[in-house]
């Protein structure tokens, strides 16, 4: 009797299996494993397609192994798009799949080869070329690359209001002072300043511009004084 129980359990235990196996075998080979929407959160600058694209994911794409995956499809995908500090994948409805991004902030663009590349919060230059730039991000121009990090870094700690009025930052040395810049606001004025110094006496610009008659030059580099264009350039 208790023989006949074994069997019988194990005949069970066999059917189970071979149903399973065989829901298995249909779930992948129809439309129910494939992803059938893919959303992308946290993008700034970077574009959802640009993002989807990097990671080859698609609606021909198996969800299951999409996800068994996920690691080396996350590592590849920062490979390509330099600019993506941290990316997770996410599944809900079963077959929908939210792609997470934590981008490195911009700030700022190079011009060369008659396009801009996007310069990224570890003065890492992005090689991908746009034809024009993107955001309210200044440009910079005729910084050595080591000079060029030390800038954009000090760009990143101004106040919020001070960035987004800021059109380009160049280099303009002189003999006396190697570290002198020029920056052009998209209010209209110009800034002359001191790289050591310009993070903190651009505070001050507010409430200088707001005082000038006239569109002119602001000068940081030594005190902080201001003229209009047609008395002095």
């Amino acid at each position: 009797m208790l023989k006949k129980i074994k069997i019988k359990v194990s005949k069970n235990s066999l059917i189970i299996m071979l149903v399973f196996l065989i829901v298995l075998i249909a779930y992948f080979g129809s439309p129910l494993s494939k992803v059938r929407n893919i959303n992308v959160k946290g993008v700034n600058d970077l574009g959802a397609q640009q993002v989807i694209n990097a990671t080859e994911i698609d609606d021909h794409s198996n969800l299951f192994n999409v996800l068994l995956h996920h690691g080396s499809i996350s590592k590849e995908t920062e490979k390509k798009l330099p600019s993506i500090e941290s990316i997770s994948l996410r599944t809900h409805n079963l077959r929908d799949l939210t792609i997470t991004v934590k981008e490195r902030p911009t700030l700022g663009f190079i011009a060369k080869n008659g396009g801009y590349y996007r310069i990224i919060n570890n003065g890492q230059i992005i090689n991908q070329k746009l034809n024009s730039p993107i955001g309210s991000y200044p440009i910079y121009s005729n910084f050595s690359h080591k000079r060029l990090k030390q800038i954009s870094n000090i760009y990143a700690k101004l106040a919020k209001n001070i960035q987004t009025n800021i059109s380009e930052i160049r280099n303009a040395p002189t003999k006396l002072n190697p570290y002198r810049i020029k920056i052009d606001m998209n209010d209209g004025n110009k800034v002359i300043a001191d790289m050591r110094t310009v993070q903190s006496k651009l505070k001050y610009y507010p409430g200088m511009a707001s005082q000038m008659k006239k569109k002119g030059v602001i000068d940081l580099e030594i005190g902080a004084y201001s003229y209009p264009f047609k008395d002095k350039k």
